[in-house]
């Protein structure tokens, strides 16, 4: 028996289902992205995040179902349905492990996929390195102002940007803070800290790597609407205190202002005025747009998990069946 041939096994249909998920989701996600298009920014921000979070919750429900039927036995021995099956049928089983390893094109398919994984992984840290790098040293460098909570910067280059994924921390330049009117300083605050308030930089690294096995064109898509959804989203909570107007001209007149972004920052940041400023400034212009029903995009979610739980039987032996054409 081979303890090793059953993390193969495991493991290669994790693979293969985060790979179907991905596809999955990739098929739907555009007829969400068109369905919630009109909604307003916070519940279509929370549907986009739902729609990101999908690939991965699919994948592991998907694998901890095909592996439901052969946990049984554990519990009671009588539903060990292995016992049907003849010894050349391959055992996604925990009681009955594989008596060999897989073949060789199951072991290139099997360091390929997690080769692949750990490729995205390590690209991901080294970015994530280099921008926790590039915080620290801004922080540094500038002094916190007790009085308005931000870190100023001894600087006459304009810079406004939320450093931080779990404790976000406004940072802005005192060349900013010079050229700004008390009103337009005030809207950039208010902006910036809903950014803190909803942990939008952590939702948005959450989404990038959920979202990892879903088709390129679809997943840059879904991660542009959502970025979108969750700048929208702080411009109505800052137009809730200063105007849908006046925030409109905050926003065009600052980020005609900003000329650093600091390049490498990004994965922990957020930056004023540096995305979609067009699309914000006619949303925040045109009428409010009505609430959207997030309840349901979750809804649907959870049915279809709940589907793949309760054909674990099916999906547990036709998992074995394709592991078993690929292993043998």
């Amino acid at each position: 028996m081979s303890a090793l041939g059953a993390l193969q096994l495991v493991v290669l249909a994790g693979l293969m289902f985060a790979v179907l998920a991905g596809v999955l989701v990739s098929a739907v996600a555009p007829r969400i992205l068109a369905w919630v298009q009109p909604w307003a920014p916070r519940p279509r921000h929370r549907a986009l995040v739902v729609t990101a979070i999908a690939p991965v919750l699919l994948a592991i429900t998907c694998t901890l179902a095909s592996l439901l039927p052969s946990l049984l036995p554990l519990v009671w021995p009588e539903h060990d349905h292995c016992l049907q099956h003849d010894d050349g049928h391959l055992h996604l089983c925990a009681v009955h492990l594989p008596r060999q390893l897989g073949n060789a094109a199951s072991w290139l398919v099997l360091v390929l996929g997690t080769g692949w994984c750990a490729a995205r992984a390590l690209g991901g840290a080294a970015k994530l390195r280099r921008a926790a790098w590039i915080s620290a040293g801004l922080l540094a460098q500038g002094r916190s102002d007790p009085g308005s909570g931000v870190v100023m910067l001894a600087t006459p280059t304009p810079i406004c940007v939320l450093v931080g994924v779990f404790r976000p921390v406004v940072v802005l330049s005192e060349g900013l803070v010079e050229q700004l009117s008390a009103e337009d300083l005030a809207v950039v605050l208010a902006h910036e800290r809903a950014h803190a308030r909803r942990r939008d930089t952590l939702v948005r690294l959450m989404a990038r790597v959920t979202t990892s096995f879903m088709l390129p064109s679809v997943r840059r898509r879904l991660l542009d609407a959502l970025e979108l959804a969750a700048e929208q989203s702080c411009d109505e909570l800052a137009a809730a205190s200063f105007g849908r107007v006046r925030v409109a001209e905050a926003i065009l007149g600052v980020e005609r202002m900003l000329s650093a972004r600091l390049h490498g920052l990004r994965p922990l940041a957020e930056f004023f005025g540096a995305h979609a400023v067009a699309q914000r400034i006619h949303a925040l212009l045109d009428e409010p747009r009505g609430e959207g029903n997030t309840v349901a995009v979750t809804a649907a979610l959870a049915l279809l998990l709940v589907l793949v739980l309760a054909a674990s039987e099916p999906l547990h032996h036709s998992t074995e069946s394709l592991l078993g054409a690929l292993v043998h």
